[in-house]
């Protein structure tokens, strides 16, 4: 499990890293993590299953970038 939390924490970070670059590292970081997911779950052999997964994941990048940007515009950063 150890190295699950590892893994996962590292996809995270190469996400992140990458939108650093986008300037949106939130969505970047949640499109990464849930290609990886859907990845993982395709081996299964459950290709519905592992896109509602990746859209999922990805919604909830879309969903946290957008409250930080609203947060951020109510504090007047």
């Amino acid at each position: 499990m150890t190295l699950g939390i590892v893994v996962f924490g590292a996809v995270f970070l190469v996400g992140l890293g990458l939108g650093t670059v986008t300037r949106r590292p939130l969505p970047t970081a949640g499109l990464v993590v849930g290609s990886f997911v859907a990845l993982l779950t395709a081996q299964a052999h459950e290709p519905f299953v592992a896109f509602a997964m990746f859209s999922l994941i990805v919604l909830g990048g879309l969903v946290a970038d957008s409250v930080r940007e609203t947060v951020g515009l109510l504090l007047g950063r």
